[in-house]
């Protein structure tokens, strides 16, 4: 289990004085990028062997909302490694010790110039120790819409959106449809599945899907392809 702690900073504020979902990921992913480099096969290390890796699905659920400068403690732990997908815990406790955020996650390690994804080999995860911190919520690489369906717009991937493997990042899918989110509802759920990596130039065409307890986003390119479906429930 790798842990580190903080505090709820000014920056990580929205307009609301909340922390959005897309600061959450940041929590999240600086915590899993932490624990390689302390191993030593983070970015610098799997760059040299032209490897990265890269999300395919998230599960997010948010037991309350975090606080301005509240000590929390973020903590990720790997749970398993396949041939070729690996899965992922990751939790922000209180200074309690209490849940604040749970979430799980699934991973593939891809060849950096090929693009594709590569089998994941010993020598890829042996620095790593599995475990669990919670009892398994269920991340899963499918996600269906069954709402009604409504163009929202548009979004252009700037260069700010582009992390180290050369597509938009993670977090950056959700800052990108922020504006496209209901300011007056709040969702204790929230799903991922990354379908098809977006670059700088791309046009990301964004489509709503209203559900019963929920809100569906489609993040699509220009000929219909899907980039990534995201689903924020109330439970």
């Amino acid at each position: 289990m790798y842990t580190y702690k903080t505090m709820v900073s000014f920056s990580r504020l929205d307009r609301e004085g909340k922390v959005p979902c897309h600061e959450i990921l940041n929590y999240l992913q600086d915590c899993s990028t932490f624990q390689s480099q302390s191993l030593g096969v983070g970015v610098e290390y799997l760059k040299k062997k032209n490897r990265a890796w890269v999300l395919l699905a998230y599960k997010i659920q948010i037991v309350r909302e975090l606080r301005l400068g509240e000590e929390i403690e973020v903590g990720t732990c790997p749970t398993d490694f396949g041939k070729i997908m690996a899965t992922r815990q990751f939790f922000i406790k209180d200074k309690d010790g209490e849940f604040i955020v749970k979430a799980e996650s699934i991973w593939s390690l891809i060849d950096i110039k090929k693009r594709m994804p590569v089998r994941i080999t010993d020598d890829d995860v042996n620095k790593y120790r599995k475990e669990t911190a919670f009892d398994s919520i269920g991340v899963s690489r499918k996600i269906s819409f069954s709402g009604q369906k409504e163009s929202i717009g548009e979004v252009e991937v700037q260069s700010i959106d582009i992390d180290t493997n050369g597509h938009v990042n993670n977090a950056n899918y959700l800052r990108m449809i922020y504006d496209y989110l209901p300011k007056n509802e709040t969702y204790n759920q929230l799903e991922i599945v990354y379908n098809k990596e977006a670059l700088e130039g791309e046009t990301i065409i964004c489509t709503k899907y209203k559900e019963e307890n929920g809100l569906g986003i489609s993040m699509e390119s220009a000929d219909g392809e899907i980039h990534a479906q995201i689903r924020f429930t109330k439970n």
